[in-house]
């Protein structure tokens, strides 16, 4: 079984689109850095209703490069080319 760990980004309880992804790092290890960066939020941005949430993907049972509860979300990240 192949887990994936991932940090998503939420507006209020609206979901945004995936931060990071990684399957080397230990479930700790992200849980960690989702708290971090939720820490490092200002204000503002916590006020507005933003925060990062960890997830586990389970890639052993989806042949797909995509996890399919994610193909209907349509929102990518802003910053990225």
């Amino acid at each position: 079984m192949i887990k994936v760990y991932e940090i998503h980004r939420y507006l209020n309880d609206q979901f945004q689109y995936v931060v990071a992804r990684t399957h080397k790092y230990t479930e700790e290890k992200v849980h960690q850095d989702v708290k971090r960066m939720n820490e490092m939020l200002s204000a503002d941005l916590r006020e507005s209703g933003v925060r990062y949430v960890f997830a586990i993907e389970d890639m052993s049972t989806s042949s797909k490069k995509t996890p399919t509860k994610y193909l209907h979300q349509q929102n990518r990240n802003p910053w990225a080319r």
